[in-house]
Parts: C-alpha cells; sequence; structure tokens
C-alpha cells in the first residue's frame, strides 16, 4: 500500500469518527427528553380529561343501578302486598270477619269483644305473610271496627251467624288522590300500606295523610321530583269484592 493510500485511510477513519461525535450530543439529548416525559406521565389537562370521562362513566353506571334497585325493592314490597291482600280475604272467608291489626308487634290480632284499637301494623302471623316492606318497616293496616269484631252483623237487615258484617254493610275508609284530593275509593273495609324509601325522613302532605289515625288516605301515582312527594305503595280490600267472596264460601246469603 502506498503513503498516500494510508494517508486516505486515516483520514476517512478520522472523519466518520468526528461525524458520530457530532451527533451524539443530539442523540443524547433527544433520548433525555424522552424518558423524561416518560417519567413525568400525565399533564394536569390529561389528569382533568381522564377524571372527568370516569365521572361521566360512573355517572351513566350508578343512576341506573340505583334506579333498578328502587324498583328491585318495589316489586318485592308489591308482591309481599298482594300476598297480604289474598291472605285478608283467605282471613274473612274461613273466620267470617277481617282480622285486627297487630297493635303491639308481635304479628297476632288485637283485639277484646270488639275491634276497638282499628289502626296498627299487620298480623303478619296469623295471616301468615311477610312481616316487613323492602325497607324493613311494617305494613300499617287499618280496618273498619265492625268488619272485624265478633259480633254478628252490623245493625242493617239480618245478621248472619258467626259473620260480623251483612251484605247492607257500609264500611268507613276513604282513599283520595291527594291530601283534600278527589275520591279514588269510598267505604273501603281495609287497607294496607307500604311507606316507602322515604319513611322516616317525609314531610310530604300526601303520605303524612297515610300515617295519621283517621280513616282517610291517599293513593297515586308515585313521584320523588316534585312535592308533594309520594312513594307510598297501597292495597285495599273492596267492601264489594269481599262480601261476593263470603257469598260464594256460603258464609253470607
Amino acid at each position: 500500500m502506498t503513503t498516500t493510500n494510508v494517508q486516505n485511510n486515516v483520514k476517512a477513519r478520522m472523519s466518520s469518527t468526528m461525524n458520530k461525535s457530532a451527533l451524539q450530543p443530539d442523540m443524547n439529548k433527544h433520548l433525555y427528553k424522552t424518558l423524561l416525559r416518560t417519567q413525568q406521565g400525565f399533564t394536569l389537562l390529561e389528569m382533568a380529561v381522564v377524571l372527568v370521562v370516569l365521572g361521566l362513566l360512573l355517572g351513566g353506571i350508578l343512576m341506573p343501578l340505583s334506579t333498578q334497585m328502587e324498583k328491585k325493592d318495589r316489586d318485592d314490597t308489591q308482591k309481599v302486598l298482594q300476598d297480604i291482600h289474598d291472605a285478608l280475604i283467605g282471613y274473612a272467608m274461613a273466620n267470617g270477619r277481617l282480622p285486627c291489626p297487630d297493635t303491639n308487634g308481635d304479628g297476632i290480632t288485637d283485639m277484646g269483644a270488639t275491634c276497638s284499637n282499628v289502626q296498627g301494623t299487620i298480623p303478619w302471623v296469623d295471616l301468615g305473610v311477610g312481616k316487613e316492606d323492602a325497607w324493613g318497616q311494617p305494613f300499617t293496616y287499618s280496618v273498619t271496627g265492625n268488619f272485624a269484631d265478633t259480633t254478628d252483623g252490623t245493625g242493617c237487615g239480618t245478621a248472619t251467624a258467626g259473620v260480623s258484617f251483612s251484605l247492607c254493610s257500609i264500611a268507613d275508609i276513604d282513599i283520595l288522590d291527594a291530601a283534600a284530593g278527589n275520591p279514588v275509593a269510598n267505604q273501603i273495609p281495609a287497607i294496607v300500606i307500604a311507606h316507602g324509601s322515604n319513611w322516616a325522613t317525609t314531610t310530604s302532605a300526601d303520605e303524612n295523610e297515610n300515617t295519621d289515625t283517621d280513616t282517610v288516605f291517599v293513593d297515586r301515582r308515585p313521584s320523588m321530583n316534585a312535592a308533594p312527594t309520594f312513594d307510598d305503595q297501597v292495597i285495599w280490600i273492596s267492601s264489594n269484592i269481599l262480601k261476593t267472596k263470603l257469598v260464594s264460601a256460603g258464609r253470607l246469603p
């Protein structure tokens, strides 16, 4: 190899080395920036966007879930109310009268010679039904006294032995569509109420009508968005149906 060739090779290698050395700082700087961004993670703006999205997702999940749970509680309570309705009819057919309310919480009918305590809770032991609604509260039960006592008949027409009311007997419970509202049903012998999820905090005039001790009650569509709120669930025994059932059973002529 000539001296000239050797010199040229040396120059080429030195040039390549110098070019690599010149690029090294730029590569190091780019690598540093990449690592720095990785270590820093999300910016505050990115975190805010993520939190907003998560909030919307959780809200969309939890609100339907609470609605579904409320519906399930109401459906479960309605099933128990229907059982109570059927049990009251069956009790009257078997005993010739409706049961008096339970007034001491033992689930057993409380009465003397007459049914003087006409409002209390369902005698769930005697009826063989559920004790409480889906919110753990006993069912309110109100009955017309002379449809639940041990005296034959109510003084109208001819009394039938072993039956506390007659075909001509008139019950005294009235149901309205609001406090001081329009009639929904009149002369009802018995009514049962589940007071809903807001039983402990309600200030609704319509719901309060279902907790006083008179013979007027309210039943209407549930509403928790506009005053007066209402989430009570109500069933009652129709006087006409009750009498028809006892006629069919041979208890009334």
